[in-house]
């Protein structure tokens, strides 16, 4: 198949390298710039008071973990949530043992047995610059202490949406892997209303039931949900189609 590749340029380059060991040949096209966040400067004091990090994506760890060692510090000894399997896999590779919910929305990470009994506690939610607050109002709620950290920062790169659709159209694009509900909105918004329907139109593969419930109500009308928003779930819920 023809899928495109729009997660930032690191994971993009290493999931189109997957696509292609699996007989695939992929479009690369990161819709999203991702960098260090502002607000590292303050890990030092958040993480010395923490009892809980969470962690909302790859980047949150990957980011912290660098500035982390760039500063000479370690990651605590305390309790680290990951929001979904990715995240959780990156906790991983920087020695982190985490624990993540089967449900991979801040849904699932909040009816986790660890987040039931958390007054007093303080929690430091790593994340990019703004995205939903659910975790924290409930957190807080629960009489937490809960403290963002944007350890990465997203921007877009100023893209002709139109000659991108007639770039795909002429190299046979047939499906779509998107990572997020955010990344979703953005390939729409790139993409000229007159050629909405041929873009919804094409095979879509998305992490989670909330992003395939955001597909169907844009439109979308082949949505498969992968295990989770790996490079390897991703590449096998193509492949797994492919094969139907």
């Amino acid at each position: 198949m023809t899928p495109l590749v729009v997660r930032p340029t690191a994971q993009a380059t290493l999931l189109t390298t997957l696509l292609r060991e699996q007989g695939h040949s992929p479009l690369c096209c990161p819709l999203l710039e991702i960098a260090a966040g502002t607000e590292l400067a303050h890990l030092p004091s958040l993480l010395a008071n923490a009892d809980i990090v969470i962690a909302v994506s790859i980047h949150a760890v990957h980011f912290t973990h660098h500035f982390l060692r760039q500063q000479g510090w370690e990651w605590p000894q305390i309790d680290y949530l990951a929001v979904g399997e990715a995240t959780r896999a990156a906790f991983t590779e920087v020695g982190i043992d985490a624990i993540c919910p089967d449900d991979p929305r801040s849904e699932g990470v909040l009816a986790l047995p660890n987040l039931q009994q958390v007054d007093g506690k303080h929690i430091v939610i790593l994340r990019g610059n703004g995205g939903r607050d659910l975790m924290a109002s409930t957190l807080t709620a629960r009489g937490a202490q809960v403290h963002y950290c944007a350890a990465y920062e997203r921007s877009y790169p100023p893209f002709d949406g139109a000659a991108l659709v007639r770039h795909w159209q002429a190299a046979g694009l047939d499906s779509l892997l998107i990572t997020s509900g955010e990344l979703l909105q953005r390939l729409l918004a790139l993409t000229p209303l007159d050629q909405r329907d041929w873009l919804c139109e094409r095979l879509l593969v998305v992490p989670s039931p909330r992003v395939a419930a955001q597909a169907q109500t844009a439109g979308f009308t082949q949505i498969t949900i992968a295990q989770g928003a790996s490079n390897q779930a991703l590449t096998a819920a193509l492949t797994q189609r492919t094969m139907e």
